[in-house]
């Protein structure tokens, strides 16, 4: 697992959305399973983080103003979580980087699918039936040449 990328926020731009504390910047940590988002609370006394991991992600969107961006990010059974004070090419570096993520982690999640579906019905198929199913799959571009290699290897190795 590598080292989380860090983006720390601009004064300038909070203090144009009226957060005057100098000293704490907003902090956006994203690594390969998570993004997380860290700002100071109203009683500027402790800090208020709040974590989302990719596969839970529905979208990003990045709302340019005159000065900075609002970065709006969507999850499945939370309220969108709203970050302020970046520049225009550091949100977009952020918004790119989590839909590499975004993207890596549906992939693997959509592989473990078939390969646990796959597990479970072992006993009821051909190994011939099935390799004729996932190359149809490839065919369609539902699964990627890799994808495809892996479940049939796991197919041929079973």
């Amino acid at each position: 697992m590598s080292d989380p990328v860090i983006f720390k926020s601009s004064y300038f731009l909070r203090a144009l959305n009226r957060d005057l504390n100098p000293f704490t910047p907003n902090i956006v940590l994203i690594d390969e399973e998570h993004i997380e988002f860290k700002r100071r609370n109203w009683h500027l006394i402790s800090e208020d983080t709040e974590t989302l991991h990719f596969k839970n992600i529905t979208g990003i969107t990045v709302d340019s103003h005159l000065f900075g961006t609002t970065i709006t990010i969507k999850s499945t059974g939370n309220d969108p979580i709203q970050i302020r004070g970046f520049w225009k090419k550091e949100a977009q570096k952020i918004k790119e980087l989590c839909a590499t993520y975004i993207e890596a982690n549906n992939k693997k999640n959509s592989n473990e699918a078939l390969t646990k579906a796959i597990e479970n019905q072992r006993g009821n198929y051909s190994v011939a039936d099935e390799l004729s199913k996932l190359k149809n799959l490839l065919d369609q571009n539902v699964l990627s040449q890799e994808e495809f290699e892996e479940q049939k290897r796991r197919l041929l190795n079973g």
